[in-house]
């Protein structure tokens, strides 16, 4: 219970910043320079006002000067992160296990810069290309790291390392082969990164997978677009979200029920 507690209330605090840095990404602000303000008229929001979660309840949504809405994506993004955090922590954390400490740490980054992919991608559908980088140098960053700690005694090809550089090629290979060939019309560049993230986390064995998830989630929402929102075929829809679910359902279900994609696994 206090692990739940602990990771879940660190990703209270971690979305609320996240907030902050696609606001400013987005406005090529300053990420240190200057004080939180209201969207709308712009007033400095006070630390009180800035509580995760508490302090939207409190002010009802809105702001204390000018009244105006705050944008719900502000409560949603530190409640999702929140979530995925503590999730991280179940899942994952074991503080007498020292690789565990590095993976925890690891996955923590990858979900905060996943959120501000995905979120960024709904929003204006461009994603920051130096959130890209950053997310695909932590994850190799990472993936050298436990090699060298955990693993440099196995036969190379055994290792973690080996599936991942296995898997990023080939899930990379995939998109930019579609970008490449349908000129862009299909998936923009930013998806071949995703694709390369994707398939360093998930390694060589489960890129079907997460490539199927990723596809069918896509799909479904597409066929919701063209039902109830009365879209057409020619509608753009960000693909990054659906990658992204793709990558997360693919580790997760992995971890917590390791038998259950051993079809696919070589």
């Amino acid at each position: 219970m206090f692990t739940f507690f602990f990771f879940f209330g660190a990703g209270l605090i971690i979305g609320s910043f996240l907030n902050v840095v696609l606001l400013r990404t987005e406005r090529e602000e300053s990420y240190v320079e200057g004080r939180s303000h209201c969207d709308t008229c712009g007033t400095p929001i006070s630390w009180y006002d800035n509580i995760p979660v508490v302090s939207y309840l409190i002010l009802q949504g809105r702001c204390r000067k000018c009244q105006n809405p705050i944008p719900k994506v502000h409560l949603a993004m530190e409640l999702v992160t929140g979530a995925l955090f503590a999730l991280v922590g179940l899942v994952l954390f074991d503080p007498i296990e020292a690789s565990s400490w590095l993976t925890t740490l690891w996955m923590l980054v990858l979900v905060a810069f996943l959120i501000l992919i995905v979120v960024s991608d709904f929003r204006t559908m461009e994603i920051p290309l130096s959130f890209l980088i950053a997310v695909n140098v932590v994850t190799v960053l990472y993936l050298a790291l436990y090699y060298y700690f955990f693993e440099s005694e196995l036969i190379f090809w055994q290792t973690g390392l080996s599936s991942s550089l296995v898997g990023g090629l080939i899930s990379w290979g995939f998109f930019f082969a579609l970008v490449f060939f349908s000129k862009e019309t299909w998936m923009g560049w930013g998806d071949v990164w995703i694709g390369l993230l994707a398939g360093l986390v998930v390694g060589k064995g489960l890129v079907l997978v997460m490539l199927t998830l990723s596809f069918g989630s896509g799909a479904l929402y597409g066929v919701y677009l063209l039902m109830r929102e009365g879209k057409n075929l020619k509608t753009a829809v960000p693909f990054a979200p659906f990658l992204v679910f793709g990558l997360l359902a693919t580790f997760f279900l992995n971890e917590l029920f390791p038998t259950l994609f051993q079809f696919f696994l070589w």
